[in-house]
């Protein structure tokens, strides 16, 4: 039997460093297509797809911190320190996905991106990720 998260922390934390990446790169698609729909056209369908990777990525990584949690090894300090940060991740990216749908299915009327939050070019992506050990 190989090691896995439910036996081994380092295979624990690798598992939500890798939510976390996914987490990260879609949170950064998502940004990528707000920015291209505040500058007007219609990249409503856009911005729809990329949030729905990214529901499905928060998704992941809420499976990925579940798993962790009920596994041998949830309560190894390393470990603990991974699914902290993992929450803490998904709540931001929960509260992104709340923001970006208040904007697109908002039901003010207003088929405008003015409302939706401002994208600083090479900004950090709202997923912290730790440095690899």
């Amino acid at each position: 039997m190989s090691p896995g998260p439910e036996n081994d922390a380092g295979a624990a934390c690798t598992e939500i460093k890798t939510a976390l990446h996914a987490l990260a790169d879609s949170e950064h698609a998502e940004s990528l297509a707000l920015d291209l729909a505040s500058g007007g056209g219609n990249s409503t369908p856009i911005v729809e797809a990329r949030l729905s990777v990214l529901l499905d990525r928060t998704q992941d990584l809420r499976v990925t911190l579940r798993r962790v949690r009920q596994s041998a090894v949830a309560r190894d300090p390393m470990v603990d320190q991974c699914t902290r940060m993992g929450f803490r991740a998904l709540v931001i990216s929960e509260k992104l996905t709340s923001d970006v749908e208040g904007v697109l299915f908002g039901g003010n009327g207003d088929d405008s991106f003015a409302q939706a939050p401002a994208v600083t070019p090479g900004a950090p992506a709202a997923s912290p990720l730790a440095p690899q050990p």
